[in-house]
C-alpha cells in the first residue's frame, strides 16, 4: 500500500469507526505540543552574545497532507497571541486572527488548533496579534505540509529569510517598535539580515546534486531581492501552490514579506567551492549566506525537474464573475489621503494620525465591522487592487489562493500573497472557500495596523 492510500484511509477511519463517539474520534487525533515562550539564543548575533527574542519549543513544523492534527499552542509569552497558519486552507475558526476569529491566548493559557492539511508545500505560522511586534520579536516558525512521495531530489534547503533591527547593546531595538514615520514609509527595515535566523550561515551541497531550495520571507517589511548562483533554476511552486509545469527561472528572484517559493536547483559538476547568495539592497550587493559545494555527487546531466504533485485547488470557472468589486489603497507619506472612516466616525488626515492610522481601503482605515465582501462557497470573485500610493504592498488573502494579471510575476502562477508596486491595478481572481470571516490585509505588517486591512464575509 503506497503511503498517501495508507493517509487517506486514516483519515477516513478517524471520521467513520462505527460505534465510536465524536468526541472518542477527537481524543484520538494525534496531538503536538507547542510552548511559545521567551529565550535567548546564539542565533545570530555579530558580536557572538546571543540575542532575546520570542519563539517556539521548535524551529519548523513538518505536518502530512490530509492527516488531522491537533496542535496544542501554550502561551509562555508576557502578552496575549494568537497563531496563524499563513497559506494554508483551514476551518474559519482555526485561522488565528486575534479579534476575528479568536479571542487572544492569555499569557499562561493555551488553545487548541485542529487542522487538516489540503495542500502540500511550504507554509508559516506566525503572530496574529499586535503582529508588528510579536513578528519582530521572532515569533514565527516554517511550517512544511509534506507530499504523499518524497519529491525526487538529493537534497532540500529550507531558507528563511529575515531582517532583524538591533540596537548598541546587540539585542533587538524595541523602543523603536510603533515609530509612526516608518508605518507611514515603507514599514520597519532592520539592520541585518538573517537566514534561519543565522548571519551569514555555510550551507553544504555537493557538486552535481538536485537541490529543492524552499524559501520564505519572514520580514515584517523587507523585500528580499534574492541572487542565486547562475546555475540552472526552476520554479516548481509559489506560496505552496505547484506549477502543472515547472518554470525556468533567470536573474534575482523577488520576494514580499509572507511570500514563498519552491525551487529545484541544479549544481553544476564543476561548481565545488563556495558560491554567495546576495540580497540586492539599493545601495550594494549583501551576502545572506554562503553555499559551500564539496566534491562531485558523480550525477550525469539531469533532465528539467518533474512538477510536483496538484493540490486539489478548485480551477477557475472561464466566464463573468459573480462578484466584482475594485479595492483602492491609498495613504501613506506622500499620499493624496485627506480622511477616512475610522471605527464608523469619518476623521479628517490630522485625527486619524492622531489614531496611528495613515493608510485607507476603499476610504476606510482600520478593520472595519462590515465586511469588504459577501460571498457563498463556491462563487467567483474578482477584485481589482489599485496601489494609489507611492510605496509598494504585499497583499495577503487569508483562507485562498488567487490567480493574479500582474506584469510583476509569469502568468499561471497562484498566489496567497501578492507584491504591487506603486500604480499597479492588478485584479485577482478566487472561488470563495471555506466559510466564515477570513482578512485581507497588507503584509508589510506595520502599514496593517495603521491602517490596510479588512475582510471578507462567506456564507452559505
Amino acid at each position: 500500500m503506497k503511503r498517501r492510500d495508507l493517509l487517506k484511509l486514516s483519515a477516513a477511519g478517524l471520521l467513520a469507526v462505527p460505534g465510536m463517539a465524536l468526541a472518542d474520534r477527537i481524543a484520538e487525533l494525534p496531538r503536538l505540543r507547542l510552548e511559545l515562550r521567551r529565550e535567548q539564543r546564539h542565533w545570530f548575533a555579530p558580536s557572538g552574545d546571543p540575542v532575546a527574542l520570542w519563539g517556539a519549543n521548535r524551529d519548523l513544523l513538518r505536518l502530512h497532507q490530509h492527516q488531522p492534527i491537533e496542535i496544542e499552542v501554550i502561551n509562555l509569552l508576557p502578552e496575549p497571541t494568537t497563531l496563524h497558519w499563513h497559506g494554508m486552507r483551514v476551518d474559519n475558526a482555526m485561522d488565528g486572527v486575534s479579534g476575528l476569529t479568536q479571542a487572544p491566548i492569555p499569557p499562561g493559557e493555551r488553545f487548541l488548533y485542529r487542522l487538516t492539511p489540503q495542500d502540500a508545500g511550504t507554509f508559516w505560522a506566525h503572530a496574529h496579534h499586535r503582529t508588528y511586534e510579536q513578528l519582530a520579536h521572532g515569533l514565527y516558525l516554517p511550517l512544511i505540509v509534506e507530499e504523499a512521495e518524497p519529491y525526487a531530489a538529493d537534497r532540500e534547503q529550507l531558507l528563511v529569510l529575515d531582517d532583524w533591527r538591533l540596537g548598541r547593546d546587540g539585542q533587538l531595538d524595541t523602543g523603536s517598535l510603533g515609530n509612526l514615520h516608518e508605518w507611514a514609509h515603507g514599514g520597519r527595515m532592520g539592520n541585518i539580515l538573517t537566514v534561519n535566523r543565522q548571519h551569514r550561515p555555510r550551507l553544504g551541497a555537493r557538486a552535481g546534486e538536485r537541490v529543492r531550495l524552499r524559501l520564505l520571507n519572514a520580514a515584517n517589511a523587507r523585500i528580499m531581492v534574492l541572487q542565486l548562483p547562475e546555475w540552472p533554476i526552476w520554479i516548481l511552486a509559489k506560496d505552496g501552490q505547484p506549477l502543472a509545469t515547472p518554470r525556468e527561472h533567470k536573474g534575482p528572484l523577488v520576494l514580499s514579506p509572507a511570500e514563498r517559493y519552491d525551487l529545484v536547483l541544479d549544481i553544476p559538476e564543476d561548481a565545488e567551492g563556495g558560491h554567495s547568495l546576495y540580497h540586492l539592497a539599493h545601495d550594494r550587493p549583501l551576502e545572506t549566506a554562503l553555499l559551500q559545494v564539496s566534491g562531485s555527487a558523480g550525477t550525469a546531466a539531469r533532465p528539467a525537474p518533474a512538477p510536483l504533485p496538484a493540490n486539489p485547488l478548485a480551477s477557475l470557472p472561464a466566464r463573468a464573475p459573480d462578484h466584482h468589486l475594485q479595492l483602492d489603497m491609498t495613504g501613506g507619506a506622500m499620499g493624496s489621503l485627506r480622511q477616512a472612516v475610522y471605527r464608523g466616525q469619518m476623521l479628517g488626515i490630522d485625527a486619524l494620525v492622531q489614531q496611528r492610522q495613515i493608510w485607507a481601503f476603499n476610504g476606510v482605515a482600520g478593520l472595519p465591522e462590515q465586511p469588504l465582501l459577501r460571498a457563498r462557497p463556491g462563487e467567483l470573485v474578482e477584485i481589482e487592487l489599485h496601489n494609489d500610493t507611492r510605496w509598494p504592498h504585499g497583499m495577503h488573502l487569508h483562507g485562498h489562493h488567487f490567480l493574479a494579471e500582474s506584469g510583476l510575476y509569469p502568468s499561471g502562477l497562484w498566489h496567497d500573497t501578492l507584491l504591487m508596486a506603486r500604480g499597479d491595478r492588478v485584479p485577482i481572481r478566487f472561488v470563495a472557500g471555506n466559510e466564515g470571516r477570513w482578512l485581507l490585509h497588507c503584509h508589510m505588517i506595520e502599514h496593517q495596523v495603521s491602517g490596510m486591512v479588512s475582510w471578507i464575509d462567506i456564507r452559505a
